[in-house]
């Protein structure tokens, strides 16, 4: 397979998975701040920003951090790397890598995308597009699943998806997670932080109280994970939801799914099948698996949640460095 080739199939599962993880952040953020108002106090748009990793470049071109404006950057934003319009571009360069019905798919939605603008969003209800996006995501990877031949093509593609989602999955979970514990933690570092203090001292906008719970609601919701949660936990908790997205073996949107999806991947394309990792990406890859493996949840809060997950997120950085050198530079 062509270097360049690869890397567009790469670049369209991880535009694809980053569209449908911006639409889902949005909803549920958007929604957050509505449905009371002690929730629309602390929802900040900053945190969305933060989730990205674009605040610098949103300061640069806007002056304020309105709802309209945060919806124009992220959705039709033509600069935009992860916007629909770049998917197309690499679909186009390798239509005869993908399914006919996989062009057909991106293609419809491109062309249904330009029908949208930030005043038809607002016009309506923004659910309605958000819901729009997702669903066109879900749409492509169904038929991406059903008519393409599995093969380096699949995997590069997939590889791109699953590293993204677990990228995802750690930024909204470590922003989250500084939006609503710090301010209201005891002194004492480690696990007591995520212990709820007794309900006669608790306050709206306390640990466990309304806004807090929501709150962990809205992280598992941003990643399609709340019903899933329900059924598996019997209570919302920080170190319960810490654990279902980080170290959970069946929820595909985990960080601990993903990467071994990642790991299957590209282990496929070197045709690898022994326990040592043949090239840097299956060594940059196995390291971050390893670990995931074998910590606890416990482990994870007692050295420090956003510790982890920063690392969790530089060592995807890493992951798609090392797949890059290894296969995709031409």
């Amino acid at each position: 397979m062509l270097c360049r080739d690869a890397e567009s199939c790469f670049w369209i599962g991880r535009y694809i998975e980053r569209a449908e993880a911006a639409a889902r952040t949005l909803d549920v953020h958007y929604h957050f701040g509505l449905e009371s108002s002690d929730v629309g106090s602390t929802a900040q748009w900053t945190s969305l920003l933060s989730i990205s990793g674009h605040a610098e470049e949103f300061a640069a071109r806007y002056t304020e951090q309105s709802e309209r404006n945060i919806l124009e950057f992220f959705a039709f934003e033509d600069e935009n790397p992860g916007s629909i319009r770049a998917c197309r571009e690499n679909a186009r360069s390798i239509r005869e890598n993908i399914s006919s019905e996989m062009w057909e798919s991106l293609n419809r939605t491109f062309l249904g995308y330009r029908e949208w603008n930030v005043e038809r969003v607002f016009a309506g209800s923004p659910h309605e597009f958000f819901q729009w996006v997702k669903d066109a995501s879900h749409l492509f990877q169904g038929i991406t699943n059903r008519t393409l031949m599995m093969g380096e093509s699949r995997d590069f593609l997939d590889a791109g998806r699953f590293l993204e989602r677990a990228d995802q999955t750690a930024r909204i979970l470590d922003v989250k997670y500084h939006d609503l514990l710090p301010r209201f933690a005891p002194a004492e570092e480690g696990i007591a932080d995520m212990i709820p203090p007794p309900p006669a001292a608790q306050d709206p906008l306390g640990i466990g109280g309304p806004v807090d719970i929501h709150g962990w609601i809205s992280v598992l919701k941003s990643v399609g994970a709340y019903e899933a949660f329900r059924k598996t936990y019997p209570q919302v908790t920080p170190t319960a939801v810490a654990d279902f997205l980080i170290l959970s073996q069946r929820f595909p949107a985990s960080i601990r799914h993903s990467i071994s999806r990642v790991e299957g991947c590209m282990r496929r394309v070197s045709g690898n099948h022994g326990p040592s990792p043949a090239n840097a990406a299956e060594r940059e890859i196995g390291k971050l698996h390893s670990q995931l493996n074998y910590i606890t949840a416990e482990e994870v809060i007692a050295d420090g949640l956003h510790e982890f997950l920063e690392h969790v997120q530089a060592r995807c950085s890493d992951i798609g460095l090392a797949i890059t050198d290894t296969y995709l530079r031409y």
